[in-house]
């Protein structure tokens, strides 16, 4: 991983699984990695594109993408105030972006999450008031690599705003989500074969592939606020593949707190895995909101690791993986 990258950066109902075409995701490669410094707006492109045209959502809602625009971004259809803050995954690269007052500014980071490098990343802000920030000097992201986002608002007067992130050239189409999450505003990580992420939240795990591995991430890191307190059920879904088959499977999963001699531990079910039937993980010790541990089916080791996360750890998401295996698991607390 490359050395910018952030911290977080380390190391998913029903009886029936669903079955989901995996398609063919290719990201072009660009080996000039840029240097790490502040991406300042590049064009300073400021147009009259239509205000208002998106009905309103604050930050934890991310409603649906639209206006496909070019170079593989999307213009965003959520209008954030402005005390929110954008977090969303577009072609593989992670967003981060809030409005500073102070400094008429909007200040962020946006970070490759893939396994190869993204070409021409930029960001792009658009006013409520018709105005358009950007986009940013475009930049070639290595793997894992966070640069931060400086996009100058002087003198604007605005009471919502969208953003989102471009790769690649203009007119490249962006790539299709592998599967469609069964609940809440969970959302699939696009540009990555499997994630899932919670723009809300700001939680998420998926895989990245280097040569013929899969290596898993999680985000979040453990951290006191996500610790449980209390005994809690957390319902959700777990999204992955096992064997060969290239086609995503889904089905239900369920994380349980109980409290052990005051301290927590967490129990995951993920149902319905073809072949496997029931995979079930007991009793793992919760530290920073952060657990994992192994079971064993059919004389094979399985090993999951989950996050909880959101306000009041409302949120958990993690991933299980074990031979011939990979899934991500995610849910709300009920």
């Amino acid at each position: 991983m490359h050395e910018n990258q952030q911290a977080s950066f380390d190391a998913f109902p029903s009886t029936a699984p669903r079955r989901l075409v995996f398609p063919a995701i290719a990201l072009l490669l660009a080996f000039g990695l840029a240097a790490c410094s502040t991406i300042e707006s590049g064009s300073e492109a400021r147009g009259s594109e239509a205000a208002g045209e998106h009905g309103g959502a604050g930050e934890g809602s991310e409603g649906a993408e639209g206006n496909e625009g070019a170079g593989g971004g999307e213009e965003s259809a959520t209008q954030y105030s402005l005390t929110d803050t954008y977090w969303s995954t577009r072609a593989g690269a992670r967003l981060v972006l809030k409005y500073d007052a102070a400094n008429q500014r909007f200040t962020g980071t946006v970070t490759n999450v893939t396994g190869a490098t993204l070409p021409r990343v930029r960001v792009e802000v658009h006013l409520s008031n018709g105005q358009e920030l950007g986009p940013t000097t475009p930049i070639d992201l290595a793997p894992g690599q966070t640069v931060p986002i400086n996009l100058p608002a002087p003198g604007e007067v605005f009471t919502t705003w969208g953003a989102h992130p471009e790769v690649g050239s203009e007119g490249a189409s962006e790539p299709t989500a592998t599967f469609t999450p069964g609940f809440g505003n969970w959302a699939a990580v696009n540009g990555v074969d499997l994630g899932i992420e919670h723009p809300g939240y700001q939680m998420s795990a998926w895989y990245t592939s280097q040569g013929n591995v899969l290596k898993p991430h999680l985000s979040p890191g453990p951290a006191p606020e996500y610790q449980p307190t209390g005994a809690a059920t957390w319902t959700g879904e777990w999204a992955g593949r096992y064997g060969t088959n290239p086609a995503i499977t889904t089905g239900a999963a369920n994380v349980t707190v109980a409290l052990s001699s005051g301290a927590p531990e967490a129990a995951l079910a993920l149902e319905g895995i073809p072949s496997l039937g029931t995979l079930e993980w007991a009793a793992m010790p919760v530290s920073g909101g952060r657990f994992a541990g192994s079971t064993t089916a059919h004389s094979q080791a399985y090993d999951a690791t989950g996050q909880f996360g959101g306000s009041n750890q409302a949120g958990v998401v993690g991933y299980a993986t074990g031979p011939n295996f990979q899934s991500v698991f995610y849910g709300d607390k009920k």
